[in-house]
């Protein structure tokens, strides 16, 4: 997939305008449009910026489908936690791993 149909499809995924997104990263819409239609690529620190706004590696969106992406509650979810104190963030991670601990105490054990 072309780079300007991975943007696309990530802006979309986020439901993000082409305005919207424009403004984020501080280039004229005109000229992400031309980014989306192939017609221009972006030099490397206006790819940087996309990526970093759309929470994606630099090799997703210049595609190179290997890196993960994320959705966009888990997108929301690290958002929230980056916004946290360092107490706060160890509340949470302990809260994940009980969580986990009672998922695999739940689930039967397979015997191999």
């Amino acid at each position: 997939m072309a780079f300007g149909d991975n943007l696309l499809e990530l802006l979309e995924e986020r439901d993000i305008s082409q305005k919207e997104f424009a403004s984020m990263i501080n280039i004229a819409k005109t000229t992400l449009n031309g980014y989306i239609k192939n017609k221009h690529e972006p030099d490397f620190k206006t790819v940087r910026a996309m990526a970093s706004a759309l929470n994606v590696s630099t090799d997703y969106l210049l595609g190179h489908p290997q890196s993960s992406i994320l959705s966009k509650q888990e997108t929301l979810l690290l958002e929230r936690l980056r916004r946290m104190s360092p107490e706060q963030q160890s509340i949470i991670f302990d809260l994940a791993m009980v969580i986990d601990k009672r998922t695999e105490q739940k689930s039967p054990k397979k015997n191999s």
